[in-house]
């Protein structure tokens, strides 16, 4: 089975929106604090705002992180920067903003590897995935990024524009926000897509002989806190590892290689 990224032998291990057990998620802090730490790779949330930039977030209700219960989507640039979305992490990190990806790629740069989430809640074309590629472009970081989302329809439009230019995955899991259709990785016939993202709880042997043996997916799942946990998935095969706490699984990864 081919690694996601030609450079890499190993499983990849992504600080789940960051290292976000240490930082709050999905800020420079967080991201910043995998390079330091030698976290191979971080994934992310991208949404499109009101005026049109791409910013890192994961909920389109900011009431979790800002406390402020309001859309990513209804607020322009100028009033998302405004937030405070450090200081429920802790007073240390108060005064942490929203960041757009052009940022993030602008301080890490190829320090990392990123698996670039796609927030598209419908099959509307917003421009989601052609702003995703030109940043992703314009920071020469085309062989250090990889492409999911929940929405299969949000991944065929980004591997149409792109001729399949990245690795990209469908993520799936049993929760009510996932139609039952997508919730076992139905998605993939619709996105044509290279590799799957299936929720922990749904990889087990049977599972990797169906999709990563005989089907040849790749197998990057989420969310893994614990050692014992990635041990077992890495010894089921799976190429790729998300967790809140990446620091604690990184030589276990090391251990492990493929291709």
């Amino acid at each position: 089975m081919r690694p996601f990224f030609e450079k890499t032998n190993k499983p990849m291990l992504f600080g789940h929106r960051g290292y976000s057990e240490i930082a709050p998620e999905n800020t420079l802090p967080a991201f910043s604090l995998c390079v330091e730490k030698g976290i191979p790779g971080v994934e992310l949330d991208v949404h499109l705002c009101k005026t049109g930039e791409l910013v890192v977030v994961h909920d389109s209700n900011l009431k979790r992180v800002s406390g402020k219960d309001v859309i990513v989507e209804e607020l322009t640039f100028e009033e998302l920067r405004k937030l405070d979305v450090g200081s429920h992490k802790g007073m240390e990190y108060a005064g942490e903003q929203i960041p757009l990806l052009s940022e993030v790629f602008q301080i890490c740069g190829d320090k990392l590897y990123y698996d670039i989430e796609l927030k598209a809640s419908n099959t509307k074309n917003i421009g989601l995935e052609q702003k995703t590629w030109d940043t992703i472009c314009a920071y020469n970081l085309e062989k250090h990024c990889m492409i999911s989302s929940f929405n299969p329809f949000s991944i065929l439009r980004f591997n149409r524009l792109t001729h399949h230019a990245l690795p990209s995955a469908v993520i799936y899991d049993e929760g009510k926000g996932v139609p039952k259709v997508f919730r076992h990785g139905w998605g993939r016939h619709i996105a044509r897509c290279s590799y799957l993202k299936p929720d922990k709880q749904q990889v087990s042997k049977e599972t990797m002989h169906k999709f990563h043996e005989k089907k040849g997916y790749p197998i990057c799942t989420w969310t893994i806190n614990s050692k014992d946990e990635a041990k077992a998935l890495l010894e089921l095969g799976v190429e790729g590892i998300i967790s809140n706490n990446p620091g604690d699984l990184l030589n276990l990864v090391k251990q492990y290689k493929r291709g």
